[in-house]
């Protein structure tokens, strides 16, 4: 099985959240303590040891916060399945995907419609091997994601949804006014974020 696909994740997407520290401050609030979940998150797909750390990081979030649930089970479940690409042996490479999906399947449930969590749902199926039958998944995700945006694009940092819309506009099946609402977006939010980092 060709799990270590999933590292792909890590090339396309560090950039969402690179801008963040990885080290949670006294005192954080949750919604920082979220960034480091995330940034810790890309770096549990390269290395092993950061993989139980993070777990513990996105259980702490969701008792603290249990709105964050849906999202940060979803987090969970990827990393439940990134076991699997540490895994020696195929049937336990194998175990351990099918387990991240179960819980990734069933916490998207809780949150139907938020943007990270079907954004990190939809790129893990994308980049599962296809016996997973997994690729339908990964698009219906997307495409509700662009549905999603212009209600949900604001609570976000606009480099995080940059990033998110030019993945979308590399890896989904779009439609053409899908393909020219995204352009439109990515050229908006590019500016805008150009002029908050002027501003700072």
């Amino acid at each position: 099985m060709k799990l270590n696909r999933f590292i792909r994740i890590n090339l396309a997407l560090i950039l969402l959240f690179s801008f963040w520290g990885n080290e949670v401050a006294a005192g954080a609030s949750v919604e920082e303590t979220l960034e480091v979940a995330r940034k810790q998150f890309y770096t549990a797909v390269e290395d092993e040891e950061h993989i139980e750390p993070t777990i513990k990081l996105l259980e702490r979030i969701a008792r603290i916060e249990p709105s964050y649930a849906g999202r940060t089970q979803v987090y969970i479940g990827a990393l439940v399945a990134l076991k699997g690409k540490h895994a020696f042996l195929p049937h336990t490479k194998f175990k351990w995907a099918k387990r991240g999906l179960a819980i990734m399947d069933g916490s998207l449930q809780k949150n139907p419609n938020d943007i990270e969590a079907l954004f990190i749902h939809g790129t893990t199926c994308y980049y599962l091997p296809f016996f997973f039958r997994r690729g339908d998944d990964a698009q219906r995700d997307f495409r509700k994601i662009i549905k999603l945006m212009p209600q949900q694009m604001d609570t976000y940092h606009p480099k995080l949804i940059t990033n998110v819309v030019v993945f979308l506009l590399e890896n989904a099946k779009l439609t053409d006014d899908e393909k020219i609402y995204l352009q439109t977006l990515k050229d908006r939010l590019h500016s805008s974020f150009e002029w908050r980092v002027n501003e700072i």
